[in-house]
């Protein structure tokens, strides 16, 4: 049973950016991805497929699809926030 944070710890703050901004961004990070990445970022996301699926789909296993989806998700969030000591240390 998960309890809820603390209030000081409050949400995680992202540098506030223009919508325009944000999807510039987003497509950089998506031209970044390998075509993998890709279709099995647009699979989860807008297909609702499941990781199975996708292994079975790509000829790897579950593990490598769960992989690919993470790295896929860490080079969206660089591309659009940037790295996360540059959110710390802005200088």
């Amino acid at each position: 049973m998960s309890r809820p944070l603390p209030p000081e710890w409050g949400t995680p703050v992202l540098p506030p950016i223009s919508p325009r901004t944000f999807w510039r961004r987003g497509q950089r990070g998506l031209r970044r991805m390998t075509r993998r990445q890709r279709a099995i970022f647009g699979a989860v996301r807008f297909e609702g497929a499941s990781y199975a699926e996708l292994a079975q789909r790509h000829g790897i296993s579950v593990e490598a699809v769960q992989a690919e989806l993470a790295k896929a998700l860490s080079t969206l969030a660089r591309a659009v926030y940037g790295h996360w000591w540059q959110r710390w240390w802005p200088w």
